[in-house]
């Protein structure tokens, strides 16, 4: 197995490689974002003939059979800056492709001892790379997640960020005991306005308990009985 830089003429065959490495990672993606069709694959080889041997912050590397020189794998990626945070200079890893026959060789292993060493020349400390939702090969391989990308449709952020509606006024809320109600003086069936006047009390009738209740009146003498 022969493992270099890419060169011009590799283009074709990374091409073909690209095709297949789309393709599959098409039927695993849970999420169908962003999209890719005939012109990605078209827009993927013009960006590489436009850098290959020209952009030192390319990074392409390819893995040939020994005799018949087809290509088993391609690597491929760049050095990035950050405006903000260290280190502000990392390698970016975008792709990696092994053909279906060639795996389980040590191709990809090969690649990126290949890359590695180029990338310590140039003082990269740290590689970052991305990973379709649900993929945990990474995770496994001892890759530490940092960094969570979200994607929504404009139409939907812009709804999102709508003001919203003022909340309805609700009903108070019930009394958790009912208060007693005031009670008015009835009115009188006559209709003035005014109660009934209360009725008077009936006295128990005197019963003489045998003894005297005051002085005896004085008895006169009748007419009759003076002397002439």
């Amino acid at each position: 197995m022969i493992v270099r830089r890419a060169i011009f003429e590799d283009i074709p065959a990374i091409r073909i490689a690209f095709g297949h490495l789309v393709a599959e990672l098409e039927a695993s993606r849970l999420v169908p974002y962003p999209t890719h069709d005939e012109g990605t694959l078209q827009d993927f080889t013009v960006h590489l003939a436009g850098r290959v041997g020209s952009d030192p912050r390319l990074l392409l590397y390819v893995a040939l059979e020994d005799e018949s020189r087809a290509l088993l794998g391609f690597l491929g990626g760049e050095v990035n800056e950050r405006v903000l945070g260290y280190p502000t200079r990392y390698g970016a890893a975008h792709w990696l492709y092994v053909a279906p026959v060639a795996r389980k060789l040590g191709v990809g292993r090969a690649l990126v001892r290949y890359a590695c060493g180029d990338l310590a020349q140039l003082g990269i400390t740290h590689v970052e790379l991305a990973a379709l939702t649900g993929d945990n090969q990474w995770l496994t391989r001892g890759w530490a997640p940092y960094l969570v990308h979200y994607v929504l449709p404009l139409e939907a952020v812009a709804a999102g960020a709508a003001e919203r509606p003022p909340a309805p006024v609700l009903e108070p809320e019930p009394a958790l005991t009912v208060p007693e109600p005031e009670l008015e003086p009835l009115a009188a069936a006559n209709g003035n306005g005014y109660p009934e006047p209360r009725r008077p009390r009936k006295r128990k009738p005197y019963v003489p308990t045998g003894r005297p209740r005051g002085r005896p009146r004085k008895v006169r003498p009748p007419m009759d009985a003076k002397p002439c």
